[in-house]
C-alpha cells in the first residue's frame, strides 16, 4: 500500500492536472466539458481547417462539424507515444458522414489532420496497399498509412 505522502502527491498532481486542463478547456470554449480535451481539441483544429460549424450536442453521433458547404465531418484523434506506435484507427464512414478529419498526435504534439472524403476513400485504400473488407466505407489506419 502507498505511503501517505505519496498519496498527497498524488492528489498534489492531479490538481496540477485539472487546473490545466480547466485552463485548456476555457481557451477552447468549453470549460464545462467533461470529455477527453484531446477530443475538444481535435474538433477545433478541424473546425479551423475547414470552416464550419460545431454541432450542438458535443456527445452527438454521426459527425462533430458541419461545413460552410454543408458536408457533415466526423472527426477523431489518434496519440501515440513518439516512434513505435501502439495505437491504430478505423476510419468508418458507416455512420454516414460525407468526411472523416483525424488528427495525428504524437507525445502529446499535434503533428497532422488527415481528412478523408467518402467518395475517395476506396481509391485511397487501393494506393495505400489495403486487403481489409469494406474498403468503400472503412479504412484501417496505421503508422505505415501515416
Amino acid at each position: 500500500m502507498e505511503s501517505k505522502a505519496s498519496q498527497l502527491e498524488l492528489v498534489a498532481s492531479f490538481r496540477t492536472y485539472r487546473a490545466a486542463r480547466q485552463e485548456f478547456l476555457a481557451f477552447l470554449g468549453c470549460k464545462e466539458s467533461n470529455r477527453d480535451p484531446l477530443a475538444e481539441f481535435a474538433e477545433r483544429i478541424a473546425q479551423a481547417v475547414l470552416g464550419g460549424t460545431l454541432a450542438t450536442s458535443r456527445v452527438q453521433k454521426g459527425h462533430d462539424l458541419v461545413t460552410e458547404t454543408g458536408e457533415t465531418v466526423q472527426v477523431k484523434y489518434l496519440a501515440n507515444p513518439e516512434g513505435a506506435w501502439v495505437n491504430e484507427h478505423p476510419v468508418d464512414f458507416r455512420g454516414g458522414c460525407d468526411r472523416y478529419a483525424l488528427l495525428i498526435v504524437e507525445a502529446l504534439d499535434p503533428k497532422a489532420l488527415v481528412v478523408f472524403s467518402r467518395e475517395g476513400l476506396a481509391g485511397a485504400c487501393s494506393e495505400l496497399g489495403k486487403r481489409h473488407p469494406n474498403q468503400d466505407l472503412t479504412l484501417q489506419f496505421t503508422r505505415a498509412n501515416y
